[in-house]
């Protein structure tokens, strides 16, 4: 017996024990459930009638209270249709409710009160949707009319006595208006007999002028009836369905009391049952008492053996390998096995597992090896090299990192690690970051102040700590600088050949035509000096071009929101791309502020725009974005869709003279001009391209530096009306001020695009802004006025033209007291549009 026991494995033994004990447990499970079967079948046929008496009330609560959610829904539809759907929908919770009580005859009167309370109600609403399209008609017509006799009126034109009869109608229709809009009956009274009063003053007054006013407002007074009685029925309504809606409140409210009754009534009889129940469940108890404690006694048993053989014989094994990761490798348990069982198992892998750890340790000492090889690798390497961990801290590191550095060496033990991280140790040397990972390719580069470069790299390592390499460079550098410098002296070559080239030619068209000249009539004369002046502009042009990439232009730099700007270039933008190429912008709404000169810069934006237009074969699209870089200067990126750059077309793409286009076209200068402006501006000039892929075709940025703060002008005396006038005409623009002189204003005076727009962002508070339409070099005071509108709240905007304006520009059409006036600017035209506004 014994015997067959040990030749059991613990599986099998425990497995035995744990299912008496679920036979035990599935005893008393039995027992439980016969005893709660009885229990529950003597509940159902208790209770069968109180739950079925309870979930009548219950459905005929809630039936009562969807009545009363739904009922007043009808009072806030007018279509007709979903009048009458929303009004059937009532009465079929009103028939579901009547289904519910049908056996009980305390429910016949409430009923029948809430059938006649909602025909009230559908009777009073169905007509109202007719009368409020009809009343809101009148009230549209009303409303023109009055806005016709109001200007009439205020006409200073016409006539004094013909003005007051204006005003008299203007009172008839805002009588009609006001009992239009009345919200009782004694208040539509009041307006039915102030219009009638009125309407029989104006009769006696009547010139043959405004007759036919006269008539078009008794004419939309009637529709399908008068305006008064449409709203004297429409009031009267709203009373009736009121006072219907609250009936239905009402008798609601009295079915839901009369359900929560029976169900209280319900409430009291479960009550008793469930107090019969807990005296037979009692006994159940008792029952389960005793098979629980034959259930403790089999799990006592279990304890033991588990105590008893299988804890022993574990603590053994324990023990042996506790030694055997001490080092003991001649610890060992008995080669005979106990049992057949998992503890025998147990014994025979321990036997396998020492034998892994004598293989282990001999692994152990070959890594040690590759450690120390690694070591002296470390040590001696030329560059410089740091372990960093997670929180930055470095964690080791080389004698070369700190010498390359020119700082003295770490007085720290090895093996330890400090908090200084790598930037905090480089901001310590003598070098300063010259170029960053994005400007090299993902390697920073820093230099000091006797002409050392380093280069610095790293790479992540799995726990998130980092590995830094830090190489002289001092050497290629140079090099690198010689090879820039012959391909600039390559570049230079090749300008001079070309600029001679072009000059030459300009050369020649001037001197041939001045010896033409010399034997040419009057007539020809004036032909010959036209295309001698050509030949002079077309050098001025290509003088300013050479200028913009020798980064020697003259520049305005001025106070600018680049967001704004790109804005305004909208349309122009549009006009100047094909159809096939759809334009797209990605503008900030806070404003992004940077120093350039704005012209300068819209002909860049222009320029690339054009270029990236023409990159596109068929179709695709281009996206101009501004944003605020995180150092707070401005960043203007235009990305295209189109063919894209060849890497070596990309290097040599602001080159002068430069172009890859294959029917010749261009001229060479657009990029070199746009790289020598932003450069000048103290930006820098981003070029990305790809010519395959998903992200094929080019992107430009264009970054400025963050702007400095601006000295703003002195705010003028205290109380005085400020304005602006700006106009390239000193002719006009000393006019116009001295008009606005005469009105009373102080009046600061601008005689460019430019300074205009400066003044704009200097000056604190301005009353009113007046400018030029079209004003130097193709410039808009659109423009002008965009930028007073955003700085300046309240601000009154005014537009000078010699040309009718059709419209103002979308920014715009929305500003109140906007006026356009034509030039020249007369004192009692403005005072007439500054009084208007």
């Amino acid at each position: 017996m014994i015997s067959g026991l040990s030749r059991l494995s613990v599986r099998v033994r425990l497995s035995a024990a744990i299912a008496v004990l679920f036979g035990l447990i599935l005893l008393v499970s039995l027992i439980g459930m016969r005893v709660l079967n009885r229990t529950e079948l003597w509940m159902n046929v208790l209770h069968q009638d109180t739950l079925a008496e309870v979930s009548d009330a219950l459905d005929l609560s809630r039936e009562a209270a969807e009545l009363a959610t739904s009922a007043p829904f009808l009072y806030a539809l007018f279509p007709p249709f979903q009048l009458e759907q929303e009004a059937q929908s009532v009465r079929d919770n009103l028939a579901q409710i009547a289904r519910h009580a049908a056996a009980d005859p305390a429910l016949d009167l409430p009923l029948a009160r809430l059938s006649l309370a909602i025909d009230d109600l559908t009777t009073a609403l169905v007509p109202q949707a007719a009368r409020k399209a009809d009343l809101t008609a009148i009230d549209r017509d009303m409303q023109r009319l009055n806005s016709r006799v109001r200007r009439r009126s205020g006409d200073r034109a016409l006539p004094l006595t013909e003005r007051e009869v204006w005003a008299e109608l203007q009172q008839l229709t805002a009588s009609a208006i006001s009992a239009g809009r009345a919200e009782a009956l004694i208040e539509l009274g009041e307006f039915t007999r102030r219009y009638r009063t009125v309407r029989d003053r104006v009769e006696a007054q009547l010139l043959p002028v405004h007759q036919p006013t006269f008539d078009e407002i008794q004419t939309a007074l009637r529709r399908s009836d008068t305006l008064f009685a449409l709203k004297h029925r429409e009031i009267a309504a709203q009373l009736d369905a009121e006072n219907a809606l609250f009936r239905i409140r009402q008798e609601t409210a009295r079915i839901s009391t009369y359900a929560e009754g029976k169900v209280a009534q319900a409430e009291a009889r479960l009550s008793q049952a469930r107090a019969d129940t807990s005296d037979n469940l009692g006994l159940a108890k008792n029952s389960f008492l005793a098979l629980t404690l034959a259930s403790l006694l089999v799990a006592i048993t279990s304890s033991a053996y588990v105590s008893r053989y299988v804890a022993r014989n574990l603590r053994r094994i324990a023990d042996a390998m506790r030694r055997l990761a001490a080092g003991d490798h001649r610890s060992d348990l008995p080669r005979a096995r106990v049992s057949d069982d998992e503890i025998g198992q147990l014994f025979a892998a321990f036997q396998v597992f020492r034998e892994n750890a004598r293989k282990l340790d001999r692994r152990t000492s070959e890594i040690r090896r590759q450690n120390a090889l690694f070591s002296r690798v470390f040590r001696n390497i030329k560059d410089g090299v740091a372990i960093s961990a997670p929180h930055g801290g470095i964690e080791a590191e080389n004698d070369n990192l700190r010498a390359l550095l020119r700082l003295p060496p770490a007085d720290m033990a090895p093996g330890t690690e400090t908090t200084e991280t790598m930037q905090a140790l480089i901001e310590r040397s003598a070098f300063a970051r010259q170029t960053g990972p994005g400007d090299r390719g993902g390697f920073e580069e820093f230099t000091d102040a006797s002409g050392h470069v380093l280069e610095l790299r790293h790479s992540p390592l799995p726990d998130g700590g980092t590995v830094w390499l830090l190489s002289e460079t001092t050497e290629r550098k140079r090099i690198d600088e010689r090879l820039e410098e012959i391909r600039r002296v390559e570049t230079l070559g090749k300008v001079t050949g070309e600029v001679a080239h072009d000059f030459g030619n300009i050369l020649s068209s001037i001197s041939g035509n001045l010896h033409l000249l010399e034997t040419a009539d009057p007539d020809q004369a004036g032909h010959f000096r036209a295309r001698i002046g050509s030949a002079v502009d077309l050098g001025v042009s290509l003088t300013e071009r050479l200028l913009a990439f020798a980064r020697k232009q003259h520049l305005e730099p001025q106070v600018t929101d680049v967001g704004l700007l790109m804005t305004g270039m909208a349309d122009l933008l549009e006009i100047a791309l094909p159809e096939r190429v759809a334009l797209e912008f990605d503008i900030p709404e806070t404003p992004v502020l940077a120093l350039v000169d704005p012209g300068q810069l819209e002909s860049a934006v222009l320029n690339l725009c054009v270029n990236a237009g023409q990159a596109i074969a068929e179709t695709g699209s281009i996206r101009v974005a501004v944003e605020q870089d995180r150092d707070g200067g401005a960043e203007v990126t235009i990305r295209d869709t189109g063919c894209g750059m060849a890497p070596e077309v990309l290097r040599r793409a602001t080159e002068p003279f430069f172009t890859h286009r294959d029917d010749g076209s261009g001229t060479g200068l657009g990029l070199s001009m746009v790289d020598g402006f932003v450069h000048q501006s103290g930006g820098q000039l981003l070029l990305h391209s790809r010519t395959s892929g998903e992200d094929q075709g080019t992107t430009i940025t264009l970054r400025f530096p963050p702007l400095a703060d601006a000295p703003t002008s002195a705010d003028p005396p205290s109380g005085a009306r400020r304005a602006l006038v700006v106009d390239d005409d000193p002719t006009a623009l000393a006019a116009a001020a001295q008009a606005l002189e005469d009105l009373g204003f102080e009046v600061a005076r601008a005689s460019s695009h430019a300074a205009g727009l400066l003044d704009v962002q200097r000056r604190s508070d301005l009353d009113l802004v007046l400018s030029d339409l079209n004003l130097e070099d193709g410039a808009s005071g659109w423009d002008i006025l965009r930028s007073a509108r955003n700085r300046h709240a309240g601000c009154q905007l005014v537009l000078m033209s010699t040309r009718k304006v059709a419209r103002p520009p979308r920014e715009l059409a929305d500003v109140a007291g906007l006026a356009v006036i034509g030039k020249p600017v007369t004192l009692a035209r403005l005072r007439e549009v500054i009084v208007a506004g």
